[in-house]
């Protein structure tokens, strides 16, 4: 709300000024006055392309220099969308690409929605996720207005609609990520269902009851031993379908491990039974191992708590996911066929800067989708999920991605072992 505040103040002292001060002005600061809009929308997907490359980075990489990036790109990004947003409410109702530069408000909602990689840059800012459905609503308002104001019966005004249902889910995708990452929503995942216990009252009936019917009833210890979490083979190792997949061993320990550390992160104490099973595990167990598994566990943590991992890897974020991307793509396609082939006004049949910035906006919003998916293909989940089927088609989906090794990082288990290695913590701030 403080951005919009700010944002607002900034639009209000440029409206102040009076036509005969317009005129006055130095050509520089017309040029500005032009090319203003247009350079924080172009500065916002930048800063969006800089998060999605980097923003989960921190993850694996102790580097000062990389960590005050992420945290001026993290911060700088809602600023610039907020503040072009404000800036695109007010100005530019006379110029005649208007129609055009409209389309950029709900490109705008989709830049604050942030990418897949970073919700949270430290665990404060999930406990600010109410706020952010508030600044969901009135950035939501602004956007409607400006596409008001452009309104004015042209084929372009309905491309709107696809973008704004994107931005929409994308915004959605981030509060609700934030609450899950909340110390109260995290701690309601993590929680099980209550459970009283042994009914002492109804055990005592019914002992009393066979009793007295002349039934032999004693009363007998259950020694409850911990059961297994893992199916060992006769060498003492985790059964792998498709042992193909680097360190496919420590993921499905990590995995089946993960929930018994994740109530440490909520504030939350270890069961006896969850104690007694990591204690039996580790104890029959190199030690390179067991800082592997650590590592998957320790990332899987992070995920939960400064990426959307909780909607991800679900059925409904996947659902989302295209949703989001269907909506872009064919509004891209509209877009394209409504400027070079389509019914439109002969001004807007030249291609301008704003028709650039437009594609861009668009090829820029289809590529980071796109990136999305290759980096949840990539994550430790979803090489768990290769681990688990053997079969040709799954060589190749993992052969395609292996080709992104460049721009993913496959050896995060390696970098976490290092890291535990050399005792260093990990920072999660």
């Amino acid at each position: 709300m403080l951005l919009a505040g700010v944002a607002s103040l900034i639009v209000y002292s440029r409206e102040t000024v009076t036509d005969n001060q317009i005129q006055n002005t130095p050509s520089l600061a017309k040029v500005w006055n032009v090319l203003e809009v247009r350079i924080l929308v172009a500065l916002s997907l930048y800063m969006q392309i800089v998060l999605i490359f980097l923003g989960n980075r921190r993850k694996y990489i102790a580097n000062i220099w990389l960590q005050l990036l992420n945290w001026l790109t993290y911060l700088s990004a809602d600023w610039t969308a907020t503040l072009a947003l404000g800036v695109l409410s007010k100005d530019h109702k006379t110029d005649p690409n208007f129609v055009i530069m409209a389309i950029w408000a709900p490109f705008l909602l989709v830049h604050l929605g942030g990418p897949d990689t970073i919700t949270a840059y430290s665990l404060e800012d999930n406990e600010l996720w109410y706020r952010h459905m508030l600044v969901l609503l009135s950035q939501l308002t602004v956007a409607v207005y400006v596409v008001y104001r452009s309104w004015n019966g042209s084929p372009l005004n309905y491309v709107n609609i696809p973008i704004f249902v994107a931005g929409i889910v994308k915004y959605g995708e981030r509060s609700w990520s934030l609450w899950s990452g909340s110390s109260k929503g995290f701690r309601e995942s993590i929680l099980p269902p209550p459970d009283p216990g042994p009914n002492y009252a109804k055990f005592m009936d019914d002992y009393t009851a066979k009793k007295d019917e002349g039934y032999h009833v004693t009363l007998e210890e259950v020694d409850e031993t911990t059961p297994s979490l893992l199916e060992h083979n006769y060498q003492g190792e985790t059964k792998i379908p498709n042992p193909n997949i680097p360190h496919a061993r420590a993921l499905h320990d990590g995995l089946k491990f993960y929930k018994i550390p994740e109530c440490l992160f909520a504030d939350l104490i270890l069961s006896f039974q969850d104690h007694k099973t990591s204690q039996l595990f580790f104890q029959n167990m190199d030690w390179e191992h067991a800082f592997e598994v650590i590592a998957v566990e320790l990332g899987l943590v992070y995920d939960m708590l400064y990426t959307k991992a909780v909607l991800t890897y679900s059925k409904r974020g996947i659902f989302l996911k295209s949703v989001s991307f269907f909506c872009t793509l064919f509004a891209l396609i509209s877009f394209s066929f409504l400027i070079y082939k389509g019914d439109v006004n002969q001004h807007d049949l030249h291609l301008n800067y704003d028709h650039i910035i437009t594609i861009l906006l668009f090829t820029g919003a289809i590529i980071l989708e796109i990136y999305a998916v290759i980096v949840l293909l990539s994550s430790s989940r979803a090489m768990f999920w290769f681990s688990n089927h053997n079969s040709r088609r799954i060589h190749l989906l993992y052969k395609f991605i292996s080709c992104f090794q460049f721009f993913l990082n496959f050896h995060t288990l390696s970098r976490g072992l290092i890291l535990c290695h050399n005792s260093t913590s990990l920072d999660f701030a």
